[in-house]
């Protein structure tokens, strides 16, 4: 509506200007979307090494005492779901003691933490440490902001130690010497003084402008008011001329349908008015012969009067005697058809008799048969049964007793056969300081499988306690050709090779370290709240068309620390509200979530889980589940 002289409009443009710049150089350390940016982008540049790759997720902790910079992570991990191929999972700290494990870990001088019981925290652990505003190389990597622009200072040697490293493109980019970094923060005071001065000076023009605003906006103030009153006028004349036009035109088109409407109506009385005429001379004509035919009508019926008197007689005499007939004809039909029905049902009376006494004569004799039969049936299932239940304590008597874990260890055993014998088993012995726990799941699962877990274990007693051979992998191998031998099996053979997936840990007490070899079954270890996955070799102890050696595993032992090993019986049984497999990322969790509630309960509440998650349904396989703490 209005046009600004040119010289308000320069004031308006130079005060906007001279905010900015203010707003950029006030400016005092990163904003949190900034800052989520840099932590997300550094992350993809540290290697971690080999041991990373069992890691289920990619941790990103938070030190801070407000909640603003974990929602801008978690809005930003929305749209970034992963980093280094890893789901991407942001936690927060309130405290340096509730610190545990993570890939990142983000702290700020001014939430006031102590850096030093951090960095003690997160010995012995591969974190990167990311702080902001504290001294040069106080972290491995530090925010700072100069002259208003976000940088960043590395501190390879602490990140080395750490066991990490970062890509060298990554550290170019970075603030390298204490002169650079002592370097930057003398240039950007000097420019600060420089600045200072001619924002002073842009202030007093500022201030100088903005008085002549006020002056001119007073004046387009009043000039505004009074156009405004007279629109308002003008405004309201118009609206009364359009609503009296409008009202006119109206009224015209009324008119004119009326006068449509009376021509037509005209036209229609006068044609009515003709039709009427006409009609007028037919009724007369037409009352003139309804008074001669009247006339005649009162003649014919006097005479009809008399015929009906005559005919009525007659009718009583024919009804009587089509009446007498009916009830005649009706009686001897219901006669004839009682004979017929009574002699139709004594012949098929004496066919049901004949067809009776055939029919119990059957009866009798299948009664008897089905006797026998069930008297064998009967014989013959309690006789399998005494066999199965006889195997079976031939197969508990060739299990060892777990008494062999000793008090080292705390342990829990879940063993549920699918039938009265299991194709799974486990096996434990002892030699000096060293232990060895073995799970097995057999080909099959009933009395088949149970012949191979017997054979299983009547071979393990040979290598380990008579052959004196303790280290999994060769544990393993012996196995396996020893079921090659003992079953005859060929590589050329295009059949189902019979055998068995195992896992096999020694324990050594002495040098607290973890043996392990398994084939086609993991290991699970728990230490500090996260899952490490020790993945078996992809083949059978059986004939295969892969015969390399079995890998061995090292894993250097610690106190607390939890591992589990176990057949795939648990994780393929149906249930749950979907009837669907519990599935091994299930059972990870589940293994998680109670790392810390003693072995024994952790037994009890796995066996309840698996209960509950089956449900109504069949079990499907063997269950075996062994859990030990070091």
């Amino acid at each position: 509506m209005f046009n600004f002289c040119p010289a308000i409009k320069a004031s308006f443009l130079s005060v906007g200007l001279i905010c900015l710049l203010n707003h950029a150089y006030s400016q005092e350390g990163f904003d949190n979307p900034t800052r989520a940016v840099y932590i997300f982008d550094m992350a993809r540049y540290i290697d971690y090494g080999p041991g990373f790759t069992d890691s289920a997720v990619f941790k990103i902790g938070l030190l801070e005492n407000t909640s603003e910079l974990l929602w801008e992570m978690g809005n930003l991990a929305q749209t970034r779901r992963t980093i280094q191929n890893k789901p991407v999972q942001i936690v927060a700290f309130r405290s340096e003691d509730k610190i545990i494990h993570t890939q990142i870990l983000y702290v700020n001088r001014n939430s006031g933490f102590n850096l030093e019981k951090v960095k003690e925290k997160l010995e012995g652990h591969q974190t990167m440490l990311i702080t902001e505003g504290y001294e040069f190389r106080e972290s491995m990597i530090n925010f700072v902001v100069i002259n208003g622009q976000p940088k960043f200072e590395a501190n390879e040697e602490m990140i080395k130690k750490a066991g990490m490293s970062v890509n060298q493109n990554f550290l170019f980019t970075a603030i390298k010497t204490r002169e650079d970094w002592e370097k930057l923060f003398v240039i950007t005071d000097a420019d600060l003084q420089v600045q200072k001065e001619t924002v002073k000076l842009q202030l007093e023009e500022i201030e100088h402008q903005k008085q002549e605003i006020l002056r001119q906006k007073t004046l387009l103030d009043s000039l505004d008011n009074e156009i405004s009153i007279k629109e308002m006028t003008l405004f309201e004349k118009q609206k009364v001329l359009n609503d009296q036009l409008v009202q006119i035109n109206k009224q015209k088109g009324a008119i004119s349908s009326q006068r449509k409407t009376i021509l037509l109506q005209q036209q229609e009385v006068q044609t009515q008015q003709d039709t009427l005429s006409g009609q007028r001379e037919e009724i007369s004509s037409q009352l003139a012969m309804i008074d001669e035919q009247l006339i005649k009508i009162g003649e014919q019926e006097s005479k009809i009067k008399v015929q009906l008197a005559t005919l009525e007689k007659q009718k009583l005499i024919l009804y009587f005697v089509i009446f007498a007939l009916l009830l005649v004809s009706f009686l001897g039909y219901y006669i004839y058809r009682g004979y017929k029905i009574k002699k139709e049902a004594n012949f098929r009376l004496e066919e049901k008799n004949r067809t009776i006494s055939m029919q119990k004569d059957e009866i009798e004799r299948q009664r008897d048969l089905a006797a026998a039969q069930r008297d064998q049936i009967a014989y013959q299932k309690k006789h399998i049964t005494d066999s199965i239940m006889y195997a079976k304590r031939i197969q508990t008597a060739l299990m060892p007793s777990l008494e062999l874990f000793g008090d080292k260890l705390e342990h829990f055993v879940l063993y549920k056969p699918l039938a009265i014998v299991s194709g799974d088993f486990y096996w434990v012995s002892s030699h000096n300081s060293q232990q060895v726990i073995i799970s097995a799941d057999c080909t099959g699962h009933g009395v088949p499988g149970a012949f191979m877990s017997m054979l299983g274990v009547a071979m393990l007693n040979e290598i380990v306690n008579g052959k004196h051979i303790m280290m999994p992998d060769q544990i393993i191998e012996n196995l396996r050709q020893g079921v090659i031998k003992s079953l005859n099996q060929n590589i050329d053979e295009d059949t189902v090779k019979d055998g068995m997936d195992i896992a096999v840990c020694l324990v050594d007490f002495k040098k607290n370290i973890l043996w392990f070899a398994g084939a086609n079954s993991p290991l699970y270890l728990v230490r500090g709240g996260e899952l490490i996955h020790y993945r078996a070799d992809k083949m059978p102890v059986a004939i295969h068309y892969k015969m390399h050696p079995f890998t061995l595993h090292e894993i250097e032992l610690r106190k607390g620390d939890a591992f589990y090993i176990f057949s795939d019986g648990y994780a393929d049984q149906f249930g749950g509200p979907r009837q669907r497999k519990f599935m091994s990322m299930q059972l990870k969790e589940t293994l998680v979530a109670m790392s810390g509630v003693p072995m024994l309960k952790q037994g009890e509440k796995l066996n309840e889980i698996f209960e509950e998650w089956r449900g109504d349904n069949s079990q499907v396989d063997d269950v075996t589940l062994i859990g030990i703490r070091f």
